[in-house]
């Protein structure tokens, strides 16, 4: 019986044993031969009941009622409560401290600054108009010719020309806004190429001339300070772009037989082109400005989302002297433009004195197209015109088939140095 109690009883038992041994342990598990007990040190240890004498249970201790009042706190001694009020005075003075310097901070960015800037330089225009329409227009008039005569247009190379701006800055504490304008402008050689003739034979085509690029440019933007720093100032900005773009290529010359559309042999004489286009829009982006001890960095992303037309005017007026014919071909073409693009802009500052400051700066401007709508306008000097046909397939190709795959991406840049005046309301 006192066996068969030990294996439920929660305490310690003392075991006899039958060489004398007494073992104070808990019964953790027995058989019919053996029992575990578990020793006071907290090993456990297999021992054979036909070596156990007997088994006595301790006294079961009456557990004593548990206090449920909550203990209090021990009371902290003066040496304590002193370190522990000039730790919080530390953390408080240190809050103080990072408080005080940021609105020192707010208080040295406010601004009520009117900025005027001036500046000239180089820069090149790559204005994709012009090799745009030719490059269409030769491959429409490839495809309406036979024995394998065609035009193939030569990308043209923009070389550097003059670059103007002008800007005005006005900065009232977290705002600032800016309105300017810059002009580039740009030369480039057109050349275009192939070969021609009449029906019995073939002969080299060649039209070739300088243009001028001008672009103009005006804006305005408006940005916000996120954190008013005396050193440095990041402003999310949003804006209003427009731009104009023109070429004037009046001294081209063409050479060639059997086109001009009518002629039968070797003919020569003038191509003028004229091409002008217009872009307009809104932009967002980042300002950045940061100042070191005696120079300031100004720098801009604007992304552009503009809409705007494009224009071409192509007139050839030839003559063919072995025949003495005279003609004039008339190409116009009106479209609508969705242009998407980037500008960037960059300038170092130098403080001199009397408010002025020298500088110079980089932009880039660049944008691609899609083209939304399209109208041609084809015609010849005499009275032969140009049948429907003509027209439907015209605006097939500037619209599907071959406008899209020539249309390549606009790109400005420039490098200029200017001075700017600023004026300083608070002081």
């Amino acid at each position: 019986m006192i066996l068969a109690l030990t294996s439920v009883h929660p305490n310690d038992q003392v075991i006899y044993m039958k060489d004398g041994r007494v073992i104070t342990a808990e019964i953790v598990s027995q058989t019919a031969f053996d029992m575990v007990i578990k020793l006071q040190d907290g090993s456990t240890k297999k021992i054979s009941k036909q070596d156990v004498k007997r088994v006595a249970f301790k006294e079961a201790k009456t557990p004593e009622p548990k206090d449920k009042t909550p203990a209090e706190p021990p009371t902290p001694t003066p040496e304590e409560i002193a370190k522990q009020q000039e730790e919080d005075s530390k953390k408080q003075a240190a809050l103080d401290e990072k408080a005080e310097k940021r609105k020192k901070q707010i208080e040295e960015a406010k601004r009520n600054r009117i900025d005027i800037s001036l500046g000239a330089g180089s820069g090149t225009v790559n204005f994709q108009g012009a090799n745009f329409y030719d490059n269409v227009i030769a491959v429409g008039s490839s495809l309406g010719q036979d024995s394998g005569k065609f035009e193939f247009p030569i990308e043209p190379k923009p070389k550097s020309g003059k670059a103007r701006s002008f800007e005005i800055r006005y900065s009232w504490n977290r705002f600032v806004g800016e309105v300017g304008a810059s002009s580039i402008t740009s030369t480039a050689t057109q050349n275009i190429i192939g070969v021609d003739g009449p029906t019995s034979g073939t002969f080299p085509k060649l039209i070739n001339g300088n243009y001028d690029v001008s672009m103009k440019h005006v804006y305005g933007n408006f940005s916000y300070s996120v954190y008013p720093h005396p050193k440095y100032d990041i402003r999310p900005v949003i804006g209003y772009h427009q731009f104009w773009t023109k070429t004037e290529n009046s001294n081209a010359i063409a050479f060639g037989a059997g086109v001009a559309p009518l002629f039968t042999d070797q003919y020569f004489g003038t191509d003028p082109t004229s091409i002008a286009e217009g872009l307009k829009g809104y932009s967002y982006g980042v300002q950045y400005d940061i100042k070191f001890e005696k120079f300031e960095i100004r720098t801009g992303l604007h992304i552009l989302q503009m809409k705007g037309f494009g224009t071409y005017d192509r007139q050839l007026n030839a003559y063919a002297p072995v025949s003495n014919q005279t003609q004039s071909e008339d190409i116009d073409v009106y479209n609508k433009w969705v242009a998407k693009g980037a500008i960037i802009d960059l300038k170092f500052l130098y403080p001199w004195k009397y408010g002025v400051s020298f500088w110079m700066g980089l932009n880039s401007m660049s944008w691609k197209y899609t083209m939304s709508e399209t109208a041609l306008a084809v015609g010849n000097a005499d009275s032969s015109g140009v049948d429907p046909q003509s027209y439907i397939l015209g605006k097939l190709l500037f619209e599907s088939l071959i406008g899209p795959g020539s249309l390549k991406e606009t790109k400005a840049t420039t490098i200029q140095i200017g001075a700017t005046y600023s004026y300083d309301f608070n002081k």
